[in-house]
């Protein structure tokens, strides 16, 4: 379709921090859609034409070229109105007046409302209610609703059908109330709900249900993704959908209501795994409103005015927008005044070896692999060598080799949402490196996150002089804290990823600052087959990748998304066959996979397919979904752009490793790990590609260390004091 042909473009509500939908329509869609729908809902409401009230605001529908699901909806079901009013104006409040003369007007005719579910509940429902409680009232006895949309937008406040239905009746008399079914991908075809509760598939559309683990067709009264099927679209390729939603088909031709056809009952979107990576969802959501600039004001805990930076809040109320896991308000306000100390300070290490002496004494934590591992690095032994490699070099009188790293004052960090103990190692960074520190922990209430702050708390009670220098604190998509924060650090660590870089760095940063900003990147992993086929012990390799990828859903940005074979063919295919038997064998003992990450994996790999043109791709699909093997035939670093998660892997041979220069000359490749000689890889290392911070084995990837994606974390944090004497 050509762009003159397009008469309407629609995009899809879509779901928090993913793309919308953009659907083009050309004249002979658009026309069938709407005539298709016409039909369907007049089975349902009539065909005759009502005067009705749309429950939105106007400006929805400004642009007839392109609009959202809502404007299509609201357009769409405009056909039924045979003149209409909009129940809500563009400061989305209720039009009393309007309402009150339009039933007036058109009093003993029957009334068509329509509108979005949450808009009905959030703007119409409760506004009907504290009016009724002032002793005003609608009579819509004589009216009927069509709702659609679901709770998306207020998950917390759902209501079931029946009390949906029950309290408009109580509020205003409404009685005839049908949901539907639909999205703007398959406009015209809506799935609408009859008298007994039931939505319904027409003669133009079918719907069925799939097994996340292997997406085989349900049994009628077994629970299933939902999958939609539309005979309409002819200007995009619309026509079989498999939604995010589950549901179950309850029969077919034996609806009480007397219809024909499938129906179903719809329970909602798939229950969200959170995903755990470095690329968290911190970006993702509303838009915040822009900030005033930068201005000189007098901070609420400071004695001295300091010149604002672009952003600054003066309103000391902004820290109690922060939910303390460790510190508090008033220890936030001090971090500025207080000393900073020497990197790896005596007191810091006592304090960590206490707090790995308490992790690892823990049974509950004992369940957690990665709290016992961040145990063991916190451990004496390990931080005296950290500070072998990095602390202050002394000689023999005691005089400074390369001056004096202390701290910088105070340390903001941002860490990932959806990583449960990413948070913990920034932390014991900035100790370490004589910074006092404010950590944003994940979003999410990972038990790990509290096992860790409780034993904080616990161990801070034998180091009170430690105890300022700590805050663990959680808090929303808020950039009036952020803006705080970033006023009072000297340095800002951000976890995330670009956009989530890209939105925190909406808050400006003091002259004097500076910030670790750790960006997108990938892993991947090499395999000499050779090497793997001589070694004994193969289920431990085995264990080891699962380690390194399915521990952290395969979204850590150590975790590999290839896996890259070397070696001859025939070595090669015997290799590959042990080495995924044994690794789908310990996933499907460990991992338990959900229906979202199934199809988030399928949705990838058809992707990838229809993207990497010039790239041949062969899926390998194992059992029950746990295990995505997509075989490539170019290894470029344009495969990275479509990476999956939860057991996916792109999946290549080479015969040399200089093959792999494409992948790995980009500044986002970070991490090898190497099943194989470590002098394998030099060739590629020396060959001036500008990615691979490491090359590690292959079970350490997520090994941490104070150098970490190419940065020398031991200098990042700190600044060095220069002493020089006088020469003679």
């Amino acid at each position: 379709m050509t762009d003159k042909e397009v008469v309407k473009t629609m995009t899809s509500s879509g779901t928090t921090g993913q793309e919308v939908s953009k659907i083009y329509l050309d004249r002979v869609t658009s026309a069938n859609q709407q005539k298709t729908m016409v039909k369907i809902v007049s089975d349902f409401i009539g065909p005759s034409r009502m005067p009705m009230i749309i429950v939105d605001c106007p400006s929805v529908v400004k642009n007839r070229a392109m609009f959202s699901a809502r404007g299509a909806g609201i357009l769409g079901f405009s056909v039924f109105g045979s003149k209409k009013i909009y129940a809500l104006n563009d400061k989305m409040e209720l039009d009393m007046e309007g309402i009150r003369l339009f039933l007036e007007e058109h009093k003993g005719e029957r009334i068509f409302l329509f509108g979005f579910t949450y808009m009905v509940w959030q703007y119409f429902y409760k506004e009907l209610v504290r009016l009724k409680a002032g002793g005003v009232t609608f009579d819509l006895s004589n009216a009927v609703l069509v709702h659609g949309g679901g709770w998306k937008k207020l998950v917390s406040e759902a209501v079931s059908p029946e009390e949906f239905q029950g309290r408009l009746k109580d509020v205003c008399g409404l009685a005839r109330v049908h949901d539907y079914y639909g999205m703007v991908e398959q406009t015209g075809c809506i799935y609408m709900q009859c008298e007994c509760g039931h939505l319904h598939a027409s003669i133009f559309s079918d719907v069925v249900t799939r097994r996340s683990r292997d997406f085989s067709i349900c049994k009628t009264g077994e629970k299933g993704i939902i999958q939609v099927v539309s005979m309409l679209p002819e200007s995009y390729p619309g026509h079989s959908l498999l939604t995010e939603d589950e549901g179950v088909i309850l029969g077919e031709d034996d609806c009480p209501c007397g219809r024909k056809g499938k129906y179903f009952k719809v329970f909602g979107r798939i229950k969200n795994a959170e995903i755990r990576g470095c690329s968290d969802t911190y970006a993702a959501g509303q838009k915040l409103a822009g900030v005033k600039g930068g201005r000189t004001v007098h901070m609420p805990w400071q004695e001295q005015a300091i010149e604002e930076v672009p952003g600054r809040y003066r309103n000391e109320a902004v820290l109690d927008k922060m939910v303390y896991l460790v510190g508090n308000r008033d220890i936030v306000k001090q971090m500025p005044f207080l000393p900073v100390k020497e990197i790896f300070e005596p007191q810091i290490i006592d304090f960590c070896d206490a707090l790995s002496k308490e992790l690892l004494g823990n049974r509950a934590a004992k369940s957690f692999p990665d709290v016992v591992t961040f145990g063991f690095w916190l451990r004496r032994t390990a931080l005296t060598q950290l500070k072998q490699r990095f602390g202050n070099g002394r000689q023999g009188s005691g005089a400074l080799a390369e001056g004096i790293k202390l701290g910088r004052g105070v340390a903001f960090h941002i860490a990932p949402s959806n990583v449960p103990v990413n948070f913990a190692y920034s932390l014991a960074v900035g100790l370490l490196t004589g910074n006092a520190n404010v950590v944003r922990v994940p979003s999410k209430e990972f038990l790990q996150v509290k096992l860790i702050c409780d034993a904080i708390n616990k161990v801070l009670e034998r180091f009170e002089g430690i105890r300022p220098y700590i805050t663990l604190a959680r808090y929303g998509r808020d950039r009036e804290v952020n803006n705080v924060l970033s006023g009072i650090c000297d340095i800002r660590v951000i976890w995330g990823g670009d956009a989530t870089i890209a939105e925190i760095r909406k808050s400006g940063l003091g002259a004097g600052c500076t910030e670790v900003a750790f960006a997108d990147r990938y892993s991947l992993a090499v395999i000499d087959a050779a090497a793997y086929l001589d070694e004994f012990h193969k289920e431990k390799i085995a264990q080891d990748f699962y380690n390194d990828t399915y521990l952290s859903d395969q979204n850590a940005c150590t975790s590999p998304r290839a896996v890259i074979w070397i070696g001859e063919g025939k070595e090669i295919d015997k290799a590959k066959e042990v080495f995924w038997d044994n690794l789908y064998r310990l996933v499907r003992e460990k991992y338990g996979i959900q229906p979202v990450q199934c199809v988030d994996k399928l949705s990838i790999g058809c992707i990838s397919a229809a993207s990497c043109h010039g790239n041949v791709l062969r899926i390998t699909r194992m059992p029950d979904n746990l295990v995505m093997r997509v075989h490539v035939d170019n290894l470029t670093d344009s495969l990275m752009d479509y990476r999956g998660n939860s057991g996916y892997f792109y999946e290549s041979e080479i015969t040399d490793v200089l093959e792999l220069k494409n992948i790995c000359n980009n500044v986002r490749c970070q991490t090898i790990g190497l099943l194989g000689d470590k002098e394998l890889l030099n060739p590629l290392i020396l060959s001036g590609v500008k990615g691979i911070d490491r090359v590690v084995p292959i079970g350490r990837t997520m090994d941490f260390d104070f150098l970490w994606d190419g940065y020398n974390l031991a200098e990042r944090f700190t600044r060095t004091v220069v002493t020089a004497t006088k020469q003679g």
